[in-house]
């Protein structure tokens, strides 16, 4: 039985977590993957995008369950987790912005993976920083713990970068490698920005194409 439990997550909010989720389960939709969306995030983003499409596609079947929980009680959690864990295909989970509720150590203790888009702005990165030693903390104290982390660099633009800037994306993939994985870049695109809970057009999967599969072929 294949089963894996992903955690969309990072310390600053605004960096596409919630988009990101969303355009991977839509990806592995398309793959035939058995994928249910548990979204944790406090604003419900995902949640309350499957209940417009569900109006907007009228009675088409709608391609994974899309279910809505809350963090605040550590209990809860754990028997979703639990849950979760048995159950086949891909369970992906949006994380709250605000990595410091009590709840998400079950989320992230019991993950098989971590991903953490960021940008290569300053606030970002620092609050990347944060993450990463918050993460540190919990394989300490959880031995147990297995999760991967893979980092995406999202809504890149290349064509912008001065080589001074470059150089420090490099460098910043080069330290953020030491901790886990840094997929291929997403680029900056609005069709992505726009993703539903139903469809991905084939060049919005051409774009995510090769961060995704890096994903799936590193998860072990």
């Amino acid at each position: 039985m294949e089963n894996k439990i992903i955690v969309f997550a990072n310390q600053k909010g605004g960096v596409g977590k919630t988009t990101i989720c969303t355009l991977f389960a839509n990806y592995l939709a398309q793959k035939n993957k058995d994928v249910l969306v548990i979204d944790a995030d406090l604003q419900k983003s995902i949640f309350t995008q499957r209940e417009m499409d569900v109006q907007a596609y009228d009675d088409e079947e709608p391609p994974y369950l899309v279910q809505a929980i809350s963090v605040d009680d550590v209990d809860t959690v754990q028997t979703v987790m639990d849950s979760a864990s048995q159950m086949p295909g891909w369970v992906l989970f949006d994380a709250p912005g605000n990595i410091s509720q009590d709840g998400l150590v079950s989320l992230f203790t019991n993950a098989d993976a971590i991903v953490c888009p960021y940008m290569y702005d300053t606030r970002t990165l620092n609050s990347t920083g944060v993450f990463i030693k918050v993460m540190d903390q919990l394989k300490a104290l959880y031995p147990e713990m297995k999760a991967q982390l893979f980092f995406i660099p999202n809504r890149i633009d290349n064509r912008v970068g001065k080589r001074a800037e470059i150089d420090m994306w490099k460098s910043t993939d080069t330290l953020l490698n030491i901790h886990g994985k840094v997929c291929p870049i997403i680029p900056n695109r609005v069709s992505l920005s726009r993703a539903d809970t139903y469809t991905l057009s084939k060049e919005d999967a051409q774009i995510v194409k090769k961060t995704f599969d890096f994903i799936i072929k590193n998860l072990k």
